[in-house]
């Protein structure tokens, strides 16, 4: 498979990794929502 067909698959791994960094640096968890409020 070379590079320009394989493009768009690399993209998503890509998007899918900078997805999961910008999550942590925001520090955003569903279950702790609660928490968080009664915390602010």
């Amino acid at each position: 498979m070379d590079f320009l067909t394989a493009f768009p698959y690399w993209f998503i791994i890509v998007i899918m990794i900078l997805n999961a960094i910008a999550v942590q640096f925001m520090n955003i968890d569903i279950r702790n929502e609660d928490k968080k409020e009664e915390r602010e």
